[in-house]
C-alpha cells in the first residue's frame, strides 16, 4: 500500500510516498493545513510508511516496514521515539517485530499505548507496547494461541474494541480488551468475499471497509458485519475506487451523517465520501507533490 491516512480532531493526515514519504495535514474540504514534511530517519534517509497515527501531543506514529519498527515525529518531522521490539532467534516470537505495517493508539491520562501490526503469517502479528518499548500483550488469532492471522495490512481501535484487517484470509478479527469477541467476511452487494485492507469503526458499532485490489469496494456494515450499503466499487461513476490503501471516517456529534476519507490508486488519490456513497470530491494536491516540500 502507497498511502495511509489518520484522523484526529478533525484534522485529516495524509502519508503517502513518492520518492520519500510525505505527511502533510489538511481539513476535510481538502485545504492544506501546514506545508507538510518527508519522512527521514535518524542518518536523514528517506523512509517508506506503513499506516501513521496521530496521538495527543500531534506526534505522527509512523510504522517502518524496513527497518521493522515504529517511529514518532514531530510535526517538524523530527523523530521523538522509536520501538524496535527485541531480538530472538525465532522470528515469530512475542515482542519480534518484522514488516511493520501498521500502528494504532490507545491513550488515557495515565500511559499512552502503541498496538502495532506485522504482515505476513504470523502468531505473534499484532501486540500491545508500552512507549517505552516494552511489549505488555500479543493478541490471539481466533482466541487460539497456536493459531496464525494471514496477511495483516490494517488495524483500528475505537474505544475498547480493535479490529484487525487479514487481507489473505478475506476476514476481519474484533477484539475487546484484548480478548478475541468474534469475526466475519467482509461481503459486497452481489454476495462476494471483500479482501479488506483497511476498516474504519464508528462510535455505535458500524464499521467502513475498504478491500479488494484491481476489482476494489468501500463498504458501510452494521456491528456484526453485515452489509448495510455498498458505498463505492471499481468503475462506479463518482464512486470510485481502486486499490484502497487506507480509510478513515468522522462521526457526526449529532449522530447524523459522518464524512469518510479514503486513500486509494496506491496513494494517487484521496477521496471524501458520505454513508450515504456520495462523494463530495478529492485532495487536488497530495503530499510530496508540491515543488520543494519536505526539503
Amino acid at each position: 500500500m502507497q498511502g495511509s491516512l489518520s484522523l484526529r480532531g478533525g484534522v485529516l493526515y495524509v502519508a503517502r510516498h513518492a520518492q520519500a514519504s510525505f505527511v502533510r495535514p489538511y481539513d476535510l474540504d481538502g485545504r492544506p493545513l501546514a506545508r507538510g514534511f518527508a519522512l527521514r530517519d535518524e542518518h536523514g534517509e528517506a523512509l517508506v510508511a506503513g499506516g501513521i497515527e496521530i496521538d495527543s501531543d500531534r506526534q505522527v506514529w509512523v510504522a517502518d516496514p524496513q527497518h521493522g519498527c515504529v517511529r514518532a515525529v514531530n510535526l517538524f518531522g523530527a523523530q521523538t521515539a522509536r520501538i524496535d521490539g527485541i531480538e530472538r532467534a525465532r522470528d515469530d516470537r512475542r515482542g519480534v517485530l518484522r514488516r511493520v505495517l501498521d500502528v494504532a493508539l490507545s491513550e488515557s491520562d495515565e500511559a499512552r499505548h502503541i498496538w502495532i501490526a506485522s504482515g505476513g503469517s504470523r502468531r505473534h502479528a499484532v501486540q500491545l507496547f508500552s512507549e517505552s518499548g516494552a511489549c505488555l500483550a500479543s493478541l490471539r488469532p481466533l482466541g487460539d494461541p497456536l493459531a496464525r492471522f494471514d496477511d495483516v495490512q490494517r488495524i483500528a481501535l475505537c474505544g475498547r474494541f480493535l479490529y484487525v484487517c487479514e487481507f489473505g484470509a478475506g476476514r476481519v478479527q474484533v477484539f475487546r480488551d484484548g480478548e478475541h469477541l468474534f469475526w466475519f467476511r467482509p461481503l459486497d452487494a452481489r454476495g462476494a468475499n471483500v479482501a479488506p485492507t483497511a476498516i474504519a469503526p464508528l462510535p455505535d458499532g458500524r464499521m467502513i471497509v475498504a478491500g479488494g485490489l484491481e476489482d476494489a469496494r468501500l463498504l458501510l456494515l452494521d456491528g456484526s458485519g453485515r452489509l448495510m450499503r455498498e458505498l463505492a466499487r471499481t468503475g462506479r461513476d463518482a464512486a470510485d475506487v481502486r486499490f484502497p490503501g487506507d480509510v478513515v471516517v468522522e462521526a457526526a456529534p449529532d449522530g447524523g451523517s459522518a464524512r469518510i476519507a479514503l486513500i486509494d490508486c496506491d496513494g494517487e488519490r484521496v477521496q471524501v465520501f458520505n454513508l450515504e456513497g456520495a462523494c463530495h470530491g478529492q485532495l487536488a494536491e497530495l503530499p510530496g507533490q508540491a515543488v520543494g516540500e519536505g526539503e
